[in-house]
């Protein structure tokens, strides 16, 4: 038997928060008349949420908190303009730390990225790789690839993963850039 409402069943389940396992916490605010709200970045998913906590004594600024513990009430999207400056400042080193628990997904970036245009390559997506230092990585790239974010970075002379984590809070703030690195490897 169906529901009478088709939003009623499923609709937890094909949200796009429904993949989060758990969330890495960027702020903890004293919400007025009681209790506190926590902003934080969901993972594998990389969205920005927040979430009513009434103990905030295990939760610190940077902590990743299971979705299952307890320890959170639901949580609900939050966009980039209301986050905290705490927040905003915090994010960048939270989407490392995510990058470095699961490289393989975000280092597919750098294995596969391959021109847009006779002009632009896929590289020059992240901030401050121009044209030159994008033929510059292709070469050092190969037919091979990268194993890891520490080849990159040798090969090519860069921070690869801070590159990575700078783009993605760039359409974080600016949901308007295309192509989203963050829908083609992080949410699809």
């Amino acid at each position: 038997m169906l529901p009478d409402d088709p939003n009623e069943a499923g609709e937890e389940e094909d949200g796009p928060l429904s993949s989060t396992t758990s969330v890495r916490v960027l702020d903890v605010l004293e919400r007025r008349p009681v209790g506190h709200e926590i902003q934080a970045l969901t993972e594998p998913s990389f969205y920005l949420v927040r979430s009513r906590v009434d103990n905030t004594d295990e939760i610190d600024q940077g902590s990743e908190i299971s979705i299952d513990s307890g320890k959170i009430g639901p949580i609900s999207e939050i966009r980039f303009k209301d986050l905290s400056q705490a927040s905003q400042g915090e994010l960048a080193d939270s989407i490392l730390k995510s990058i470095s628990s699961d490289p393989d997904r975000h280092l597919m970036f750098y294995n596969s990225a391959g021109p847009m245009s006779l002009k632009f390559h896929s590289f020059q997506l992240l901030p401050g790789v121009g044209n030159s230092k994008a033929m510059q990585m292709v070469k050092e790239r190969g037919g091979n690839g990268w194993s890891n974010f520490e080849q990159v970075d040798e090969s090519c002379g860069i921070d690869s993963a801070r590159l990575l984590a700078e783009r993605y809070v760039k359409e974080m703030e600016d949901t308007a850039q295309t192509p989203s690195l963050l829908e083609i490897l992080v949410r699809s």
